[in-house]
């Protein structure tokens, strides 16, 4: 039988108030149509290279004035991140909430946000092919000390969570298995069913890549 658990997206955290430093404004209750906050030069919502109040109407485009963007307190509504200045060009992310880490969130290039468009005009992307399948505790697909489920887009990563990884049962799509958390360690592509990942070298799989890695 197959055994599945769904995986879903940590959902970001909400920071119930804020101590503003700097250049930062913060204002408790934006429009209806609108978003405020307060993006942090560091992560955790700290300053070291300063902080900017953020806060507008919808569809209005501020530019960033720190030099660098590691994290962002939210007091409501929708804002669109983006690494070029004008609210259109670069990459975009759009957020609802309080992110404490915006590069990890997001990728590198978030790391300096140059404009926040207030409410979301991030291009729409294709879907993105992705993959699925079930890590089993025990060789020969068993579940001495459970399994777990895994799936998402290519790029994703997933961390493993159970005590033992011993076989992988594939539904879709191509994986990448590592011995080390956070995709570090010794790497395996698999594309199939591996009833032994021990005999591979893979005794314990501590995360995998959405994908093959380049």
């Amino acid at each position: 039988m197959l055994r599945k658990t769904v995986l879903s997206l940590a959902a970001f955290g909400a920071v119930a108030g804020a101590v503003l430093g700097g250049a930062g404004i913060a204002s408790a209750s934006p429009a209806a149509s609108g978003a405020s906050g307060i993006l942090d030069s560091g992560i955790n919502f700290s300053e070291p290279q300063g902080s900017q109040g953020i806060g507008g109407d919808g569809g209005e485009c501020i530019t960033v004035g720190i030099p660098a963007t590691g994290s962002l307190q939210s007091f409501g509504g929708t804002m669109t991140l983006w690494t070029g200045a004008d609210c259109k060009t670069g990459d975009a992310a759009v957020l609802t909430d309080s992110v404490s880490n915006i590069p990890a969130t997001f990728g590198a290039g978030f790391a300096h946000v140059q404009s926040i468009f207030i409410g979301d005009n991030a291009p729409v992307k294709p879907p993105v092919a992705g993959a699925s399948a079930i890590i089993d505790s025990g060789k020969n697909f068993s579940e001495p000390q459970g399994s777990q489920g895994i799936n998402g887009n290519v790029g994703d990563k997933v961390n493993i969570n159970i005590p033992a990884t011993g076989s992988i049962q594939f539904v879709s799509g191509t994986l990448t298995l590592y011995t080390g958390p956070d995709l570090t360690g010794k790497s395996l592509v698999v594309t199939k069913d591996v009833a032994d990942l021990a005999a591979l070298g893979f005794g314990q799989v501590q995360s995998v890549l959405i994908g093959a890695a380049a």
